[in-house]
């Protein structure tokens, strides 16, 4: 048996993840830069660029069945060692754009390293959650 997720939810997981994730950018930029505009910024084409990289993630990972299972409330269950999978195969890409988009739009090494340091942390934790907060919503789960 396999186990998916639907293009309409990946996408509705973006859009999800996209809302928190832009306020961590806007916060994290305007600590980094010290200038609510160049936040703005940021924020701004890490919201194009990073949503654009958080569906092809997600739907890389509908690929991979290891990890799910069964379950007759949610159709399928992925484990726990699956969201932390997931967690460091985002992270090394989204490090990546996490740098290049700041210091694209400032120049500044220093404040590039800082945004991408701390989004690094930061959104972490705020992915693992919204992965674990996925896991129970049905919607959008099926198995073939």
């Amino acid at each position: 048996m396999k186990f998916e997720e639907t293009h309409v939810r990946s996408i509705t997981k973006v859009v999800s993840w996209r809302v928190l994730i832009t306020v961590s950018h806007l916060v994290n930029a305007l600590i980094a830069t010290g200038s609510l505009m160049m936040g703005l910024k940021i924020a701004g084409l890490a919201t194009i660029i990073n949503s654009c990289l958080f569906w092809l993630h997600e739907r890389a990972w509908n690929y991979f069945q290891w990890n799910r299972r069964k379950d007759s409330k949610l159709e399928f269950n992925e484990g726990q060692p699956r969201s932390i999978s997931k967690i460091v195969t985002w992270r090394v890409l989204i490090t990546s754009s996490n740098f290049l988009i700041p210091f694209i739009i400032t120049g500044s090494w220093g404040s590039a390293a800082i945004f991408a340091g701390m989004a690094t942390v930061v959104n972490m934790l705020i992915y693992w959650g919204h992965e674990r907060f996925w896991n129970w919503i049905k919607w959008g789960k099926r198995s073939v």
